[in-house]
């Protein structure tokens, strides 16, 4: 098989099925007007990507609709891509007010209705039909061949560069990489399409005003360049967004499952500090005895435990980012306060210990980092039996 025509099929198929989850999308959030424009876009592209393609597969339905009705079909959704493309950066920068960039894109889209127009009537009322010139050399010249081109490639050449500036600025406002890497790539890919498509044309156009014969091979080669590989670039420009979506979904996943597993193995030493000082429970449902493990809670909570813990312990004797220097340091403040009740109950009252107290706590770059600590502390503990096994195994951790 050709290797161009497998790479128009899958840069095809990438485009239909990324117009397809975008469609989903919609589903979900049907008020949203820069989603409704750039799902009606990629519509668009995938019926020129799609059917754009010389295969004998798509004959049939090419020829339902007849060689110059075809034409006026491709051309409109080229038209309509590119108002679509400009339109969803328009809408989608809510920097402006909401009526302002509505107003904007009617209009726009009243430039769009005049250039299609404008595509179909010079094309009907043209004695030739708007032929190539070696067809009808001395028509060439012909004012109805100018407003033809203008209106088809100037238009969508326009369009496109308006929405690639727009883009630009929108880029700015983003932060996830996934998101700017997606932004580049449809920017650039776009671009490409813009150039090797609509500024191919005009140039050739422009340059046969002067020469009828004018067709430099360049010309062809740069103008398969640009349909067929700007199109794949903005194929996996645009796939990366829902892929980016499921990687994020998964990823998100992971660490829910992660943090239940962390926060299952600190049980044991969080029912020992919230039986210890029971006012550090956070207010509401006990999350951990209704069977479902809740990570910040539970972190929560053993760290304000910790921080009333602190006057029974005795400083650190290293870095507390070494679980065993807390561990020690907590366990002694744990027997002290065992140590206590027993002298209340004989009647000995202790003096408690006056500020400042010792730090048991480090600070952590990162959650997981965080879990880990805690972990490695509960299960040191738990060795040297200062804190006992947990019996409450919860009935499920999500």
């Amino acid at each position: 098989m050709d290797v161009e025509l497998v790479i128009r099929w899958t840069k095809g198929v990438v485009i239909c099925a990324v117009a397809i989850w975008e469609i989903v999308q919609l589903s979900r959030r049907p008020n949203d007007p820069a989603l409704r424009v750039l799902t009606l876009g990629l519509v668009f592209l995938a019926i020129a990507a799609t059917f754009g393609i010389k295969t004998p597969i798509l004959e049939p339905i090419k020829d339902f609709f007849g060689p110059e009705v075809w034409g006026y079909i491709l051309n409109g959704c080229w038209m309509a891509m590119a108002y679509c493309w400009a339109t969803f950066f328009l809408l989608a920068n809510t920097d402006k007010p909401e009526a302002q960039r509505r107003r904007k894109a009617l209009i726009e889209l009243g430039f769009l209705v005049a250039a299609l127009v404008i595509m179909v009537v010079v094309k009907e009322i043209s004695v030739d039909g708007i032929r190539r010139p070696a067809a009808s050399p001395e028509r060439y010249h012909d004012w109805e061949r100018t407003a033809w081109y203008l209106s088809v490639s100037g238009y969508a050449l326009t369009v496109w560069f308006v929405g690639v500036r727009r883009a630009l600025v929108l880029r700015r406002k983003l932060s996830q990489a996934w998101a700017r890497a997606a932004f580049w790539i449809v920017i650039v890919g776009s671009a490409a399409m813009a150039i090797g498509v609509d500024g191919v044309v005009l140039v050739r156009q422009f340059g046969r005003q002067f020469d009828t014969k004018f067709d430099p091979d360049w010309l062809t080669s740069l103008y398969s360049i640009g349909q067929l590989g700007g199109q794949f670039v903005l194929a996996l420009g645009l796939a990366l967004v829902p892929l980016a979506t499921i990687v994020v979904s998964l990823r998100a996943r992971y660490e829910k499952s992660l943090r239940a597993r962390y926060s299952k193995r600190m049980l044991p030493l969080w029912r020992t500090l919230t039986a210890e000082f029971p006012y550090v429970a956070l207010d509401g449902v006990d999350s951990v005895d209704s069977g479902v493990i809740d990570y910040d809670r539970v972190t929560t909570e053993i760290t304000d435990g910790l921080s009333e813990l602190a006057r029974d312990c005795p400083a650190p004797t290293g870095d507390i980012r070494d679980p065993q220097v807390a561990a020690d340091a907590i366990a002694a403040g744990l027997l002290r306060r065992a140590d206590q009740r027993k002298a209340q109950w004989a009647g000995d009252d202790e003096v408690p210990a006056e500020p400042p107290y010792p730090r048991l706590e480090p600070d952590f770059p990162d959650w997981r980092s965080r879990a880990q600590w805690m972990t490695s502390v509960t299960e040191l503990l738990r060795s040297r039996g200062v804190i006992e096994e947990d019996e409450h195994e919860p009935a499920s951790a999500g």
